[in-house]
């Protein structure tokens, strides 16, 4: 089985890495080709072979047709079983190009939060609701969302036999559980950042662009806020200045900036509150983590967060501009005692572990394509060459004379084994 990956930019295909490595486990060759931003070797680890293409976040950037065209050579030239696209324009173009290679692969494509949404422009949901209604009727053979709003515009714009509703990629619940967590590690990261000892420790954690609100996170210094409180933000971006600034006019001894950090774990288990003053996700991977950690969370009414928190593990606030209402969120829930906090914790990890956790999510996205695919193809062995019988069944023998790549050498990045991952690579 040959299963090809396809993102307008590598970091989404960071995100999936779970599946990668499964699909791998059964057997399969796993090819990726997306525009590299990043170390080449975090998607190297993970797959067979690595292609640069020079697709666009830009829908209409001229550079996406040559990217088609490189695509459909290469789908041609490997006849890949399985096309699996992400991001929108890497979504388009690499269904058009599975489309129109004439192999005729299963299409599939993964929405992260279609960029059709409440609080969009309208003129640019109008033209991203006719691009996914276009791709999901002509160029797909299934659409998976990751959360209930999506699933529920998708069925309204495409044939609702190709839509499916998934859990994401999930959170590892293994890694991401207090109990991993000492003491003297929590305690060391309040000490790092001021927290007196009887002190309210906020976390906000994203990239800092506009979509993500983290100026919404200020309004927790409101006048019922305990004076005590220390609000961090991890994460790094280009509002990164402007948000440095405002905190100095609000109160820059309780507001720290930590930048890009590791220790995503042991600075949730130190929090007592998680904020997530997003206003675009799809479902947001922060949020699961915040929750696996027994912290409760304040966010925003908007798909995907509502998706996983509810008043049993956190506060869903309506959003309107202003930044109080956060304040008062925060304020509510500073006022509960550590044991309400702590039940409401224990709710969102139970919900972590019951539905969203990781190899519960990559093994419903493997039966999607178990589903989708004949069953003479199906390929549960060990990993390994695929048998000669099931090669030649695919019309992949090893008497087929392989094509001239339509890859340059230097575009061509041969990727290791699951097992011989690089070291260091953040989760």
């Amino acid at each position: 089985m040959k299963l090809h990956y396809i993102s307008t930019v590598d970091h989404i295909i960071h995100v999936m890495l779970p599946h990668l490595d499964a699909a791998r486990a059964r057997g399969w060759q796993v090819d990726i080709a997306c525009h590299i931003t990043r170390d080449p070797a975090i998607s190297q680890a993970h797959c067979d072979t690595l292609y640069e293409v020079p697709l666009s976040r830009n829908p209409f950037h001229p550079r996406n047709l040559l990217a088609v065209w490189k695509l459909i050579k290469l789908i041609r030239k490997e006849k890949y079983d399985i096309v699996h696209c992400h991001n929108p324009s890497g979504g388009v173009y690499g269904r058009l190009a599975a489309t129109l290679s004439g192999i005729k692969p299963l299409r599939v494509y993964t929405a992260h939060g279609f960029h059709f949404h409440p609080l969009g422009n309208r003129i640019t949901n109008i033209l991203f609701r006719a691009i996914e209604s276009f791709a999901g009727r002509f160029l797909s053979d299934a659409v998976l969302v990751i959360n209930q709003w999506d699933y529920e515009q998708a069925q309204k714009i495409m044939p609702p036999e190709h839509v499916y509703l998934t859990p994401g990629v999930g959170v590892s619940t293994d890694k991401f559980d207090p109990a991993n967590v000492t003491e003297e590690q929590r305690q060391a990261i309040r000490n790092e950042f001021g927290v007196p000892e009887d002190g309210f420790l906020a976390v906000c954690i994203g990239e800092m662009i506009p979509r993500k609100g983290h100026d919404h996170a200020f309004g927790i210094f409101g006048q019922d806020t305990p004076a005590n409180t220390v609000l961090v933000f991890v994460g790094e971006g280009p509002l990164r200045e402007h948000l440095e600034s405002e905190a100095n006019k609000i109160c820059a001894k309780q507001i720290k900036f930590a930048g890009f950090r590791r220790d995503i774990r042991e600075i949730l288990a130190a929090c007592d509150v998680f904020l997530f003053p997003s206003l675009q996700e799809g479902l947001p991977c922060a949020v699961q983590e915040a929750l696996a950690m027994e912290k409760p969370v304040i966010c925003y009414g908007i798909r995907g967060c509502t998706d996983l928190v509810d008043e049993s593990c956190g506060r869903v606030i309506d959003w309107i501009p202003s930044h109080m209402v956060m304040g008062a969120a925060f304020a509510g829930l500073c006022g509960m005692s550590a044991e309400e906090r702590q039940a409401m914790g224990h709710s969102g990890r139970e919900k972590m572990v019951e539905k969203y956790d990781r190899p519960k999510c990559v093994e419903a996205w493997l039966k999607i394509y178990d589903d989708l695919m004949p069953t003479s193809t199906h390929l549960t062995s060990p990993p390994g060459p695929l048998p000669q019988a099931l090669a030649s069944s695919l019309g992949k023998g090893e008497t087929e004379k392989p094509s001239e790549s339509p890859f340059p050498s230097e575009e061509r990045v041969p990727g290791r084994g699951v097992g011989e991952r690089l070291g260091g690579r953040g989760q």
